[in-house]
């Protein structure tokens, strides 16, 4: 897990991305990211540790893909096609990881074990590896 959040730390930095770890807040605290400010905060105390990494991604895909604050007081529709896309976006960036890494990608219910994607992510992942999406 701290190759891969290195990688995220660096990946953040070459797209001008600064990143808070802390350890101070309760465990039902989600991780965030501000476009504004162009930095995300990163709960280390998540209460899913094997989530940490992806959590970490999502919140990049929302800056990389412009994303205006913090959207729950959207519709469900906006906030729903946001979440999705900033899914999709950290899916690529973990892809990206293991090609770099030379790290096998032909199992997406593996790369969802290993990477902490939500399994409900997982056809995000078989399609991407298709090149279908």
């Amino acid at each position: 897990m701290n190759d891969l959040l290195s990688y995220l730390v660096k990946y953040g930095q070459d797209h001008g991305i600064t990143t808070k770890f802390t350890d101070k807040l309760p465990p039902i605290f989600p991780s965030s990211a501000s476009s504004k400010y162009r930095k995300v905060l990163i709960n280390m105390n998540w209460h899913n540790r094997w989530e940490i990494p992806f959590s970490f991604a999502h919140e990049l895909g929302h800056i990389i893909n412009g994303d205006d604050g913090i959207n729950y007081y959207h519709s469900f529709t906006v906030h729903s096609k946001t979440e999705f896309e900033a899914n999709k976006t950290a899916i690529d960036i973990i892809l990206a990881y293991c090609r770099d890494n030379d790290i096998p990608t032909e199992n997406s219910n593996m790369l969802c074990e290993q990477f902490g994607i939500p399994f409900k992510l997982e056809y995000i992942v078989a399609l991407k590896l298709k090149h279908i999406m």
